[in-house]
């Protein structure tokens, strides 16, 4: 899995000129744009008296959270109709598609994390001591985005238009996500339906360690992991479940 992991990763720069710099490279380029056009001009703000810098902060640790659910939510729908030739092995386990594309959007996520770091570094010095605890809100995050994988590409099989919903939900999410502007923005019903997000709680999460320098909720998070794992095993109960259906329909 380590070396599909690797080949799927390096892959996406093949034959680029600026190879694995990309990955630093779009996020970075995003950040300017979305920074420009909801911290600028539409002057998005949090509660706290923060500048644009600030501003750029926190919308930078909601990307990553979102671009990593992002990835996988795109590639998902196609994992399997993508390869055929995996299908038709038997030996091989079509279960570690998803898993090798959501490591390969954590590898992005930990790279976007580590640009952060620098970012915060660079602005206002040594980042907060809680900023260290980041990988437990990805490793919550992780059943999510396997789930995901397990469920749509499995889905994606049958159902070959899920590609077009996915894109639009990819779309509608961003927004949806409390990432260009704070929840407490958010009229209190609407609050509520933004928490029914499961983007919202950990972006929310991420940057309360990132930013604010305080301990996540350790009980919440066990909740959501919790959770997110039943998710995660009944979407793969229903993968192998359609499985022997697969080298029919590819």
């Amino acid at each position: 899995m380590l070396e599909l992991t690797k080949r799927e990763f390096s892959g996406r720069y093949r034959g680029s000129f600026g190879g694995i710099v990309w990955s630093f490279a779009q996020p970075l380029f995003l950040l300017t744009v979305y920074t420009i056009a909801f911290g600028v001009i539409l002057k998005a703000r949090w509660s706290f008296a923060g500048g644009t810098a600030e501003y750029a902060l926190m919308l930078f640790a909601g990307l990553i959270v979102f671009n990593a659910f992002s990835e996988c939510l795109s590639k998902s729908t196609t994992l399997v109709t993508d390869n055929p030739n995996f299908v038709k092995k038997v030996i091989f386990p079509l279960e570690l598609l998803p898993v090798i594309t959501v490591a390969t959007a954590l590898i992005h996520a930990l790279i976007g994390v580590t640009v952060w770091f620098l970012g915060y570094a660079l602005l206002f010095g040594t980042p907060k001591s809680t900023a260290i605890l980041f990988p437990i809100i990805l490793a919550c995050f992780a059943p999510v985005l396997l789930g995901m994988g397990w469920l749509l590409s499995a889905l994606g099989v049958i159902v070959r238009d899920i590609s077009q919903l996915t894109g639009m939900l990819s779309h509608t999410l961003l927004f949806l996500t409390p990432i260009f502007y704070s929840i407490e923005a958010a009229p209190p019903m609407i609050q509520n339906i933004l928490m029914l997000n499961p983007l919202t709680y950990l972006v929310e999460q991420f940057r309360l360690i990132l930013f604010y320098g305080q301990v996540p909720a350790l009980k919440g998070l066990a909740v959501y992991l919790l959770l997110a794992s039943l998710f995660a095993w009944v979407s793969l109960v229903f993968f192998r479940r359609l499985r022997p259906a697969f080298a029919d329909m590819v």
